[in-house]
C-alpha cells in the first residue's frame, strides 16, 4: 500500500512538472495550452522580474491572438520581407496566399518588433496610444500608459481615460474631439472579461519592452492634424526600414 501510494505521488509530481513547463521542442507549432501559446508568440522579449510566468504568458496569448491588441497599437505592424523584425524570412501576412500559412505552425510574419504595441496608428482624428512600460524618464516609470493595475481594469471596463486624467501633458491627449470615454478602443468588449484576464494582460503589458511609436503627434492624423493633415494618403514620419513611408495599409 506504501509503495503504491509512493508511486502515485511521484506520477502526481511528474504530472505537475510537465504540466508547468513551458517550453517544449515543439516551439513552431500551435500548443493546445493557452500559457504554452502565449510563450510561443510573444514577439518581443519579456522582463519576467518579479512576475508570473504563467501570467504573462496567458496574457501574451490573448494580446497576441484574441485580443489583437498589436493590430490596434502596432503600426505598422507588419513590414515587408528581408527587413528587421522577428521573422525576416517571411513578410506582411496579408501580402501573401492562404497557402503561405499552415493549420499547425505559427504564423509567418515579419513583425514590427521594434515598435511592438507602441501606438501611433490613426483612426479619424484619434491616435493610439502606446501600451510599453513608461521609461525612467517619464512620470510612472515601468508601468504602461502610467496605470496602475486597478486603474488598467477600471479602464478597460468603463473607458474612462484615466491615463489623460492622470497625465494632461501628454499630447497625444490633444488630439481628436473631447470625449467622456475612449471611442475607439473597444473596451466594450473587453468588459466581461474575468479579472484574472485583464490582470494577464496588464502583466503581458508591463513585461513589454518600452519602444516608441514611428510618427509622433506633431506629425498628426492624416486629413485632421498635423503634418499629415494635407497628406491623408500617408503618415509623415522619418522612412527607415522598420518605419516605412508611406506604412504599408493594415
Amino acid at each position: 500500500m506504501v509503495r503504491s501510494l509512493s508511486f502515485v505521488c511521484a506520477l502526481s509530481t511528474i504530472v505537475t512538472i510537465c504540466s508547468t513547463s513551458y517550453a517544449d521542442d515543439n516551439d513552431n507549432q500551435i500548443s493546445p495550452s493557452e500559457v504554452q501559446q502565449g510563450q510561443s508568440i510573444a514577439p518581443v522579449q519579456l522582463n519576467l522580474a518579479g512576475k508570473s510566468p504563467a501570467q504573462v504568458y496567458q496574457g501574451s496569448y490573448i494580446v497576441n491572438s484574441t485580443g489583437d491588441c498589436s493590430g490596434c497599437h502596432s503600426f505598422p505592424q507588419y513590414l515587408q520581407q528581408g527587413g528587421p523584425g522577428t521573422n525576416p524570412a517571411a513578410g506582411d501576412p496579408f501580402e501573401g496566399t492562404p497557402q503561405t500559412q499552415s493549420v499547425t505552425d505559427q504564423l509567418l510574419a515579419n513583425i514590427n518588433t521594434s515598435h511592438y504595441l507602441a501606438g501611433g496608428q490613426c483612426f479619424g482624428p484619434f491616435m493610439a496610444r502606446n501600451l510599453t512600460p513608461e521609461s525612467n524618464d517619464q512620470p510612472y516609470p515601468g508601468l504602461p500608459e502610467g496605470l496602475t493595475e486597478a486603474e488598467f481594469i477600471k479602464v478597460m471596463r468603463t473607458g474612462e481615460d484615466i491615463h489623460c486624467e492622470k497625465e494632461a501633458s501628454d499630447p497625444i491627449c490633444a488630439l481628436g474631439p473631447p470625449t467622456d470615454v475612449l471611442q475607439v478602443m473597444p473596451w466594450p468588449t473587453y468588459h466581461s472579461m474575468t479579472d484574472s484576464a485583464l490582470k494577464a494582460i496588464y502583466a503581458y503589458l508591463t513585461a513589454v519592452p518600452s519602444a516608441n511609436a514611428c510618427n509622433t503627434v506633431a506629425n498628426g492624423c492624416p486629413g485632421f492634424s498635423g503634418d499629415a493633415q494635407s497628406t491623408p494618403n500617408s503618415y509623415a514620419y522619418a522612412n527607415a526600414p522598420d518605419c516605412p513611408n508611406p506604412a504599408p495599409p493594415q
